[in-house]
């Protein structure tokens, strides 16, 4: 197990882009796993976004936080909703009966 250590030296601006690259590659990967943004999540809810944002904090939601952006995976916050009084879950066909 021969191991090799290397030193790559970057300038601030080509790590700022590595990094920016890396978390650009991130998103796409978690959109591909039904990852929905703030504003998918209200629209798909039909709730506004101060009850979204109550519903996080009261920990009624699901999310993910991806640097300083917040994501919700539609499976999971479907899920949440689904043993709660949210009747527009059934309004909206988001629930299979």
């Amino acid at each position: 197990m021969n191991e090799q250590l290397v030193l790559i030296s970057l300038s601030k601006e080509d790590l700022k882009n590595l990094i920016k690259d890396s978390i650009r590659e991130e998103l796409n990967r978690k959109k591909e796993k039904e990852l929905m943004t703030f504003k998918e999540t209200c629209d798909l809810l039909n709730i506004s976004a101060s009850c979204l944002n109550q519903w996080k904090a009261q920990g009624r939601i699901p999310y993910k936080r991806l640097g300083k952006r917040i994501f919700f995976n539609k499976k999971d916050v479907l899920e949440s909703l689904k043993d709660s009084n949210y009747s527009k879950l059934k309004e909206l066909n988001l629930l299979q009966a």
